[in-house]
């Protein structure tokens, strides 16, 4: 607060994204800023406000906006400290850019706990780095069981890693939910008396209002993924069927 200036009145952060304001923007900020007066005019304070709340800088000097690091990105998302250390800044931003936010996922599964006080058993499609399983983590919740199905080998990694430290229970990793056909999904239910839970979102990239070149909606490359997850759901649910 010490920075931040009274002419930003911003109260919260815009969606947080899977890369950062570049270097030439934060100092293009500068350096209006600093040939400017105090205030600047409102021309001044338009472009800066839209880079800040494009790109959710922060104040941490007189004049200089910089992005969120990657550990505070991981403290808004309700991650633990360090959840994603040991990759590079890059990496860490797309991981934590394509993330559940940990708490707010917490709330809704909170029912969950009374129901089932000795454990748990998951499905997790699109797993990312985890934020479902931090989330049942966080609530008490026994995880017996997860298979986890993920595509990125970095954030398959920060999930064995958090999992590991954290739980007891068997982990299961898959790479992709492609190759996840109805014979595997059988065995699993058959091997662990089914899922109490499927959990995951599919990715957004052709749906999001930022993407403006390959928005090509449920159909575009990555968002028809959409379509795995309810093929896999029903599957699941005709394994469970005839158990």
């Amino acid at each position: 607060k010490k920075w931040w200036p009274s002419w930003d009145q911003r109260t919260h952060f815009n969606c947080l994204q899977t890369c950062t304001a570049s270097a030439p923007v934060t100092e293009r900020i500068q350096q209006k800023l600093s040939s400017s007066g105090n205030p600047p005019p409102q021309s001044v304070q338009k472009y800066v406000r839209h880079q800040c709340s494009k790109w959710n800088l922060v104040w941490v000097g007189k004049d200089k906006a910089a992005p969120l690091e990657p550990h505070e990105m991981e403290y808004l998302l309700g991650f633990p400290k360090d959840h994603t250390r040991g990759f590079g800044k890059t990496q860490r931003y797309k991981s934590l850019g394509n993330s559940f936010q940990v708490d707010t996922v917490a709330y809704h599964l909170s029912v969950l706990r009374d129901m089932f006080p000795n454990g748990i058993t998951v499905l997790s499609l699109f797993t990312s780095i985890g934020g479902g399983e931090v989330a049942l983590h966080k609530l008490g919740i026994h995880m017996r069981a997860v298979v986890s199905i993920e595509i990125c080998k970095a954030n398959r990694k920060i999930l064995r890693s958090w999992w590991d430290q954290t739980q007891t229970g068997t982990l299961i990793e898959i790479d992709d939910v492609k190759s996840l056909k109805d014979d595997e999904i059988a065995s699993y239910v058959h091997r662990f008396g089914g899922f109490d839970l499927v959990i995951g979102g599919s990715p957004c990239n052709n749906l999001a209002g930022s993407n403006r070149h390959h928005r090509d909606g449920l159909e575009g490359e990555h968002s028809s993924l959409f379509y795995d997850y309810f093929r896999i759901l029903n599957s699941v649910k005709s394994a469970m069927a005839n158990m």
